[in-house]
Parts: structure tokens; sequence; C-alpha cells
């Protein structure tokens, strides 16, 4: 496939496109620009700080630095559990999912396409959590996933939303990312070969000057967007669904044009209002908080170093030009015959302070719910002294907190990454998943994605709780009435119960072993039946034998 198709005038659309995205973000910049500021992070960003230089000096409290790695940490915990076989595909046809070998299907493929995400060199769980982090600053964050070029597995890595813009389609959904950086010739050959490189990457890469290579000298802009050229029996790029292109906006001059079966950045939103491109976040939502927090923080601490140290007020300054106030200073001759000290402390803030601190602790409060502390709480402290049903109902109502930011992340991220897993796993040779069963092929079916992580066992914890309050309270009826035993379906009880708390399937025999050691039962409880009737038979049989003989005798 020849990937340098040079085209100037699509080169010019792919800049002005991008300038057009530019120009959408700029009203959020100087927010991102106040968020860097209170956030410490490194090199880059918003504020492009060089390496070495740690943002966040300005805080004078951490609370929303904390709540956010605390939000990151328990959204990572309970959306990708990497401990909990969590990806689990589906069907739309309902019965196809009720066969038994399509539900091991998935549980296999669901199994192996955790393994593929989670091996130690795609680097997920660090990307993962990087990808939360974001979320809770600027409420925007991208992952981009792809093959290794040796074909030894894939990568995850979280991309910094200042190297990002993005642009929805007409259902809101975002199809379109440009991706921009800096880099240097010599990193280019490695990434897209030499003979893909730009006239002015040889000369770079030729220069007797090592440095001259190395340099980051060369911008790239990296368009990803629905191809509207898209024709499947090409055998360029027009065969891709999703259009790839890498420019050197310099020289307007494409190192590669190719394209993707599936979305290769994902790209999710903490929280929109209707006509918004980019998602608001727990930081963007506290900032007024946020920066409220520090300056009482920081006006309390002139009140405490007042109340500690605090100025001098004297009766008369008896030539006096230097005091020693360290501990065990000495400060001859600022007392009076009288004994009285010619110098007292001047009254400061510290009347205030109680007052402060109250507000102080508001202000926190409110930050900390933002970030969803009251629904990782049960995550970090659990209440031991729980019945199964009340953890289940306080599940249920904890769930209804993060419910809206997850279905949208599920929607955006999830959705997306693992689709593009799943088609790289199958177009993978060898095939990194089971091959369908027969069924499914026959039914031309392609799965969807369920998530069997800790959120939707909350999601379905309110219907497991209602169902166990009921089953408690049938004893109670059926001493009032014994035919109540005759509503209750146990067995579908069992089998619900099973679904909604995410069992596997391996654990819950088959219908066709259930009606198997129904009928091995049934026989053995007539065997049993027969083998007492003859015997009875038999007793029976000798006792009149028995009489007759005694009879005859007589």
């Amino acid at each position: 496939m020849i990937e340098q198709i040079q085209d100037e005038d699509l080169a010019k659309a792919d800049l002005r496109k991008h300038e057009q995205l530019v120009s959408l973000r700029r009203n959020w910049e100087d927010t991102y620009q106040q968020i860097d500021e209170r956030f410490p992070t490194g090199a880059g960003g918003f504020l492009a700080q060089t390496p070495g230089q740690i943002r966040g000096q300005r805080n004078t409290d951490s609370t929303h630095v904390t709540a956010n790695a605390r939000f990151a940490a328990a959204l990572r915990a309970i959306t990708t559990p990497e401990q909990t076989e969590y990806i689990l595909p589906r069907f739309l046809d309902p019965e196809l999912n009720k066969l038994r070998s399509v539900k091991l299907w998935r549980e296999n493929a669901g199994k192996r396409l955790q393994a593929i995400r989670h091996a130690p060199h795609t680097g997920f769980g660090i990307s993962a959590h990087e990808d939360f982090d974001q979320l809770g600053r600027y409420g925007t964050s991208a992952v981009w996933q792809e093959p290794y070029p040796d074909g030894s597995g894939i990568f995850y890595r979280t991309l910094h939303l200042s190297s990002v813009w993005i642009d929805v389609n007409f259902a809101g959904l975002v199809d379109t990312v440009h991706r921009k950086w800096m880099a240097s010739a010599s990193d280019l050959e490695e990434q897209f070969g030499r003979e893909a490189l730009s006239p002015k990457m040889i000369e770079a890469l030729d220069h007797h000057d090592s440095d001259k290579a190395d340099a980051k000298d060369f911008e790239i802009l990296h368009v990803v967007c629905p191809n509207t050229d898209w024709d499947r029996e090409r055998l360029d790029h027009r065969r891709f669904p999703i259009a790839s292109r890498f420019l050197v906006t310099g020289e307007k001059i494409y190192l590669r044009r190719r394209g993707y079966n599936t979305m290769p950045i994902s790209v999710s939103r903490h929280m929109t209002s209707a006509m918004e491109v980019y998602g608001r976040s727990p930081a963007i939502n506290q900032l007024p908080n946020i920066n409220g927090l520090n300056a009482m923080r920081t006006t309390t601490f002139r009140a405490a170093h007042k109340a500690v140290d605090p100025a001098l007020l004297f009766n008369r300054d008896m030539g006096v030009t230097k005091l020693v106030t360290k501990p065990g200073g000495l400060n001859p001759g600022l007392m009076g015959e009288d004994g009285r000290p010619m110098v007292a402390r001047m009254p400061g803030g510290e009347n205030g302070l109680p007052i402060a601190l109250e507000m102080i602790q508001d202000e926190r409060s409110t930050i900390r719910v933002e970030f969803l502390e009251e629904f990782y709480s049960i995550l970090t402290n659990p209440n031991s002294r729980m019945t199964t049903v009340e953890v289940y109902e306080r599940m249920a109502k904890e769930g209804v907190l993060v419910r809206p930011y997850a279905d949208r992340y599920a929607t955006e991220k999830q959705h997306v990454m693992t689709q593009r897993d799943l088609d790289m796993a199958l177009r993978a040779m060898p095939r990194q998943i089971p091959d369908f069963p027969p069924e499914v092929k026959e039914a031309g079916a392609w799965p969807v994605i369920d998530y069997e992580n800790p959120l939707a066992a909350m999601a379905r914890a309110e219907s497991s709780g209602k169902t166990l309050r009921y089953v408690q309270a049938l004893p109670v009826l059926a001493d009032l009435d014994p035919n109540v035993r005759f509503r209750v379906d146990a067995e579908a009880i069992a089998v619900g119960l099973a679904e909604e708390t995410g069992v596997p399937t391996k654990y819950i025999r088959s219908d066709e072993d259930v009606a198997r050691l129904k009928g091995e039962e049934q026989a053995a409880q007539s065997a049993a039946l027969d083998g007492e009737l003859l015997k009875n038979i038999g007793s029976a049989t000798k006792d009149f034998a028995q009489a007759g003989a005694l009879q005859e005798g007589m």
C-alpha cells in the first residue's frame, strides 16, 4: 500500500479544519490554565512549562489535589478492575445469548480480551489512571491505543488535552480528533521510516551535527476522522472507514496516509451540557471554591502566624533598637520598677480562627462532594455490621451518584476501546480469541460489550436487594398460609440472582444438566420405592406362608 500520496488541496483543508478546532477550544484555554496553576504536575500542559518545573506552587490547601487523586483511583477501580473479569461480549439477539455454547464463548472471549488489555507491556493500568486523573481536572481526556510495530501486542497511552482537539458528529459523539506535537527527524524516522520523510528531515538526518537530527523542529498534525472516500474494495487508504493522515504542517507534506477499521483515539467527557463539545470536570465546577479555599487558608495562615508570633506594643522605647524573640532570648531593661513588662503583644486575629476553620471545613466538604467522596467511601470504609441485603441497598443508592458519569464513560471510552481490542484480536494472525460458535456464524451476529464491573453490580443491586427482602419475608407469610410456597419459583430466583450478581456461567449447571439430574433423582426414588415394595411383598408372602404352615400343623 502506498502511504505517501500527496494532495496539496487536502493538506490545506486539514489545516483550515485545524484552525477551526483551535478557535472552538480557545474559550476553554484560560480555564485550563487556571486548572494547571492549581494542580501540581510537571512539564507541558496549557502553561507549557519545561521539565523540572512543578505547577501548583500557589496552593495553600491541597484538598482538591487529594480529592482528584482519590476520584481517579476509585473510578479506575470500579470501571476497569484488573482483578475482576469485567469484559463480557453479548449479542443483540436474546435467544442467541441463552445458548450455553454462546454463553461459554462470551466468557472465554471476555477473559481473553481482558488478558490482552491488562498484559504488563500494554501500560493499560497507568493509562487508565492518567485518563481519570485528566477527566477530574479538565473534563475531557483522550486515550490512544495502537499495536506495537513489531507485533508484540498493543499499547495504551493517555494524550494530554493540550495536544488534542476534537469535534463531534450529528449525534454529539466525538468522531474527529486532531493531535499535534513537535518531533525530531530521528524520532520520525523511527516511527515512519526514512523513505516517508520530507526533504528537510532527510537533510537534518544527513547533517554531521547529531543535535540537528535530534532537535524537535518539525510540527506534526495527526488527523483522525471519518473517511469520506470509504470504499472497502480499494487497496489504499480509501478501504478504511476511518481516515488517518500525518501532516508536516510547515511543508504541507503527508508522512503517511492510511486508516483504521476502528477508532484508535477514544475521547470521553466527564459531563456536558447541550451544545457543548468539551466536557466539564469536578475541578472546573469547583474552581471558585478551590480559589476561595486557598484564599481562606492564606488569610488563616497569616492570622495564625500573628497569634503565635504577634507584633509588640511598647510603653516607651527606652532606646531599645532590637528585640530578641527567639526561645530563651534575653531583653534587659524592658521591665518597669513596678515589675510590669514595658512590652506587650498586640492582639491579632486569633479570635477569628475558629470561625475561619469552620468555613474552611465547609469549603472542603463541598469540593469533596463534587469529586464523589460520598461514593467511594463505601469502597474504603465498609460497614462490617451490615447484612447482605443492606449492602446491596447501600450499593444501589451510592451507584446513583456516579451512574451519569459512568454511563458516558462506557459509551465514549470503554465501548470504543473494547471494540477496537476485539477487532484487532480477530484480525490478528494467529487469532487472539476463540472463533465464533456455529450458531453465531449462522446468525451473522457481531457482539457488543457488557461490563461486569462493580459499577454494573451496583446498578443491579437494587433488584437483587428487593428479591432478597422478598425471600426473607416468605417464612412469615408461609406461617399464615402454607400455599404461599406455590407462588415462588425458587429455581428462577436462583438463576436470576446468579445473573444479577455476576456469577460465572460455568458455576451454574445448564438446563440439560438440571434435567438430567432431576431424571436421575426421580429414577433413584422410583427404584427405591420399587425395592421397598418388593421387600414388603416378599415379607407379606413369607408371612402368608408361615400362616399356612401353622394351619396345616393344626
